[in-house]
């Protein structure tokens, strides 16, 4: 019976202290669901009012509902298969960074998205660039 009881303490501190690690790993971005969803629509609501694409060396400034309908054209010839965060990172109190790698039926891409992480947790995205791999 004691070695039951053992075997079952052992099971379950590895089972609570495993869940408890990936908690603080595993945060939760709305603008990634946004991107595995392939939604501009999604993604604009985390556009600032001016926003900076890039598509491999073309750079422009948008303004939000302009990014909009260039995103959902991106999306219309790149429909989405998978969106996957690779990193993140804070570069100081406002401003962090996302990357990832978005691939679609015949294409990959970089993805790096830039902004500042508000309070509530979403983000105010003032730069998306995608790099064809």
């Amino acid at each position: 019976m004691f070695r039951l009881i053992t075997k079952f303490l052992l099971v379950a501190t590895f089972l609570l202290t495993h869940s408890l690690m990936g908690k603080g790993q595993d945060k939760e971005y709305p603008i990634i669901f946004a991107l595995q969803q392939g939604s501009s629509k999604a993604i604009s609501s985390y556009l600032g009012e001016m926003v900076e694409i890039r598509f491999d060396n073309e750079r422009r400034d948008f303004s939000k509902s302009q990014a909009e309908i260039v995103l959902a054209n991106f999306f219309k010839e790149n429909p989405v298969s998978s969106f996957e965060l690779k990193k993140e990172r804070k570069i100081d109190n406002e401003n962090s960074y996302l990357l990832g790698t978005y691939t679609s039926i015949d294409n990959t891409f970089s993805v790096l998205i830039r902004g500042k992480e508000l309070k509530d947790g979403n983000w105010l995205v003032y730069s998306l660039d995608f790099v064809k791999q």
